[in-house]
């Protein structure tokens, strides 16, 4: 987590960081981390009020203008703010959404997040599950919500973020090639003592591109938007794996 950072913040701010600075920002990302955890397990208490009182929503049109066009959407999010609470709020505001997750290191564990989640009619599929359950959300006009900056399942690729080579999923964009879907970005981060939900258009591939260049085009897509987000928000990036490549 600590060479995550140190990569950001040198991006970023376009010089080095002494080991102090960098101790202090390390610092912030576990006190985010603790809230992240903390806000999870108070998901049961969270209400429409609560919602409409500590959030502040930006662009959900983008959302409801890829939803009238009734194939579903593909949403991609990040290990920033709490993608938990962007699916469950987005879900009490009314939209049907599931969210792709991985399995916990326990049944029990697993178990758990899995009913918190559900509480709210967020509907969970786990990676390994049939493979038509990642694509029910099409036929049935719903947000797939997956997180896009960590590989999991798949061998991933190399790509360019924050100047350098690291290794992101192909599986968001391969899926939204192949389903002919919507295909967006939606975030939660925290601003001051309010949330912040909101979405971006990610630009579809021209259609004279083959399959496989429409799909490498929106996976750069996709790295734009996510290092965007971290570069505005670094230390609620949440991500303590190691993505880069030497």
């Amino acid at each position: 987590m600590k060479k995550n950072l140190k990569i950001i913040l040198e991006y970023k701010e376009k010089r080095d960081l002494t080991e102090k600075e960098l101790d202090k920002y390390v610092k912030e990302v576990y006190i985010n981390f603790g809230r992240y955890m903390t806000e999870f397990f108070t998901i049961p208490k969270l209400t429409y009020e609560k919602v409409k009182k500590k959030v502040i929503v930006e662009n959900i049109e983008i959302l409801d203008l890829a939803l009238k066009k009734g194939k579903g959407v593909i949403a991609l999010t990040a290990h920033i703010g709490n993608w938990e609470l962007a699916g469950v709020i987005t879900s009490i505001l009314g939209y049907r959404i599931s969210a792709i997750v991985i399995p916990y290191m326990t049944p029990k564990i697993t178990e758990i997040y899995r009913r918190i989640r559900e509480r709210k009619k967020v509907e969970i599929i786990f990676t390994g599950s049939n493979p038509k359950d990642f694509i029910r959300f099409k036929r049935e006009n719903k947000i797939l919500a997956i997180l896009g900056d960590r590989v999991f399942t798949e061998k991933g690729v190399i790509v360019d973020f924050m100047g350098k080579k690291a290794i992101f999923p192909r599986g968001p964009s391969t899926l939204a090639i192949k389903l002919k879907t919507e295909f967006i970005t939606g975030f939660l981060v925290r601003e001051n003592d309010k949330y912040k939900l909101f979405f971006e258009k990610i630009d579809y591939p021209p259609e004279n591109l083959n399959e496989e260049e429409k799909i490498d085009f929106l996976l750069s897509q996709s790295v734009k938007k996510i290092e965007k987000v971290i570069l505005k928000y670094p230390t609620q990036w949440l991500s303590f794996q190691d993505i880069w490549v030497e």
